[in-house]
């Protein structure tokens, strides 16, 4: 049931973007840079328990183009475009004799499809929106800071089936690279070039890494909520 939502989510995703291919109205196209704070929603495989984790301060930037289409007469807009941005979560890592922090920071490449609708009134400054997103894993790092005199650790981030990491490396297995899900957004125009977008992101995709290309029972997904502010071309 799972795979079929998915699915259906990336066909009324696909469709969405023939309709932006196909409209002939005026496009406006913005470069935006932000701050974001990242977590994930987990749950462990032996057990199902919740993991406990934190949020993950991050960044992220990219180009959106603007879309206004006619629907009824109303002042809808799609948002659609390509943007880096980072993701994860921090959590506590308490091994032994040494603890600290563990933050792990994924590096996606974003396509985000939105319907933004602006507020009626003098001037259409305020806008909310819905749509949902698709995302590709590039890389990343994760850093594990001491609370002792035992300083701190790093190395970079992987997307591979569990039955394939290498014991010895310092790679973190974060799961599987393609990630799809949902956002929620409001913002406002601030004159005619720059606008400020707040935005909350919860992942629909179980991206919890394979084992021997089945899927376990853990569950990991991607959440966070960012804002950032656009400038028009």
């Amino acid at each position: 049931m799972k795979h079929k939502k998915q699915r259906l989510c990336l066909l009324v995703y696909g469709a969405l973007c023939l309709s932006v291919l196909n409209t002939k109205a005026q496009t406006v196209v913005s470069l935006n840079a932000g701050f974001n704070a990242s977590k994930v929603a987990w749950k462990e495989t032996r057990n199902g328990a919740a993991v406990k984790n934190k949020f993950n301060p991050g960044y992220q930037l990219g180009v959106l183009a603007n879309i206004p289409i006619a629907l009824n007469r109303r002042p809808i807009t799609l948002q659609t475009g390509l943007q880096f941005s980072t993701k994860g979560y921090r959590e506590e890592y308490d091994e032994g004799s040494r603890d600290g922090i563990l933050c792990v920071t994924p590096w996606y490449a974003e396509l985000p499809l939105n319907i933004l609708y602006y507020l009626p009134g003098d001037i259409e400054r305020f806008f909310i929106g819905a749509g949902g997103y698709i995302a590709y894993g590039l890389g990343g790092r994760w850093t594990l800071k001491y609370n002792t005199s035992w300083g701190w650790d790093t190395g970079s981030i992987e997307y591979t089936d569990i039955s394939k990491q290498d014991p010895d490396d310092d790679k973190f297995n974060y799961g599987r690279r393609a990630d799809l899900g949902v956002n929620l957004l409001a913002g406002m125009n601030i004159g005619s070039s720059v606008y400020l977008q707040l935005n909350g992101q919860f992942g629909l995709r179980n991206i919890a890494p394979l084992e021997n290309n089945k899927v376990t029972s853990e569950e990991f997904r991607n959440m966070g909520i960012s804002l950032a502010v656009g400038y028009h071309l």
